[in-house]
């Protein structure tokens, strides 16, 4: 580090015993570094130059030749330098703009955020007066994170850490709340609808129904109540029971629909987007009187290493297009029809799958008609208070009856 200070050269040394002048420039205390042999009569080495007319008479009274190559050091480029003002002008002026963009704000960073967006937190600090440009010294991060955790319930804990120009956001999410499972009362499980026992999962309770066994709607599948010999166990029955069921449902739609024809005109519109203020450049952002696609795409502007610019491309690009009667042929009825029933079969089940089904689609007056049969493997429990009389029975308020 010392040499790039100093001004150095580098020297090519040629003779007849080149050992001998490094002999005398090592007893003269002379400093020389980077030695290489180039050949066996020369050897190039770097020394200071303020040494060089020392050097060159130790290496006369050895019968060799220096050759100066190549020049180094601060001192060389400032003179090169004086010959360029306004380079140096404009060094001096960028060094002393960027000590003085140290003082604002100009990079914003959201760490340790999960379930709430970044975008979400960036809002609430604009809010509270942290956005881009911000005088530095203002940014009071005890209170910018009081106010950020009375707007964003969701976070339990934040710091806010200015370093020079870059605002770092260091947070905490709070736990979600479970909503707490109800433990009291006495319940049943039972069937929700038909089926044939596939597999059950009891938590709690005692299983009156075993895999393989057919049920109807409402047929008891985990009992809360126990009768023993001399006692009633209760609790709150708790499990899953998945079965095969069967679902049928039928469908109508129309023979004839409206097909999107492109016309091929199309219009772009670009918007520079600062913060919250948009302005646009070019381009019209509607096509009056007519049916269009919007396609929109939003550029963000980065500098390397990835910091992110308050500065956004929005491009818009507007396809025109109309709508023409088109017929609807049988084939793809069929298909949509059929993925149409899977899906509402589906959005019917508490939990499950369409393990197999078949369609009929049949040509109507102005429309097709598709009857659907599905074989399902579904969760049929739920959850029921339990039979009066079996609370009775616990607190022992049993009806009994018999011959005097």
């Amino acid at each position: 580090m010392l040499r790039a200070l100093r001004e150095t050269l580098e020297l090519r040394v040629t003779g007849a015993a080149p050992a001998r002048c490094l002999n005398r420039w090592t007893a003269a205390d002379l400093s020389f570094w980077s030695l290489r042999r180039e050949t066996e009569l020369e050897f190039t080495c770097r020394v200071y130059a303020s040494e060089l007319p020392v050097l060159r008479r130790e290496a006369a009274r050895a019968q060799c030749e220096l050759r100066v190559l190549r020049r180094f050091g601060l001192p060389i480029l400032l003179r090169r330098l004086r010959r360029r003002p306004v380079l140096i002008v404009g060094s001096v002026l960028a060094l002393a703009l960027t000590m003085f963009a140290q003082n604002f704000v100009l990079f914003l960073r959201v760490e340790g955020n999960r379930r709430v967006g970044a975008d979400t937190i960036l809002h609430a600090l604009e809010e509270d007066g942290v956005r881009f440009g911000t005088w530095g010294r203002t940014v009071d991060s005890e209170t910018v994170k009081n106010k950020m955790l009375n707007q964003l319930p969701d976070l339990s804990w934040l710091a806010v850490n200015r370093s020079g120009c870059v605002v770092t956001v260091l947070c905490a999410e709070r736990e979600p709340e479970e909503t707490p499972e109800q433990t009291e009362g006495i319940m049943d499980v039972v069937a929700a609808r038909p089926g044939v026992i596939r597999e059950m999962r009891v938590l709690d309770g005692f299983p009156v129904r075993a895999p393989g066994d057919a049920v109807m709607e409402g047929d008891l599948l985990i009992s809360g109540v126990m009768e023993w010999t001399v006692r009633v166990q209760a609790t709150r029955a708790r499990g899953e029971v998945y079965a095969d069921t069967f679902r049928a449902s039928e469908l109508i739609c129309p023979d004839a629909a409206l097909k999107k024809v492109y016309t091929g005109r199309t219009e772009q519109c670009r918007t520079i987007i600062f913060r919250r203020k948009r302005r646009k450049i070019s381009g019209n952002s509607s096509i009056f009187g007519t049916m269009c696609d919007r396609i929109t795409e939003i550029n963000e502007l980065r500098l390397p290493g990835g910091w992110l610019l308050p500065v956004k491309l929005e491009t818009v690009t507007l396809l025109e297009y109309r709508l023409e009667p088109a017929d609807l042929s049988l084939e793809d009825a069929e298909r949509l029809l059929n993925t149409e029933s899977i899906r509402q079969t589906e959005a019917q089940m508490i939990a499950g799958k369409v393990e197999q089904g078949s369609t009929l689609v049949q040509k109507k007056e102005n429309g097709y008609l598709c009857r659907a049969a599905m074989n399902c493997l579904e969760l049929i429990s739920r959850t029921v208070p339990a039979e009066p009389y079996r609370e009775e029975e616990l607190h022992g308020e049993t009806d009994q009856r018999g011959t005097d």
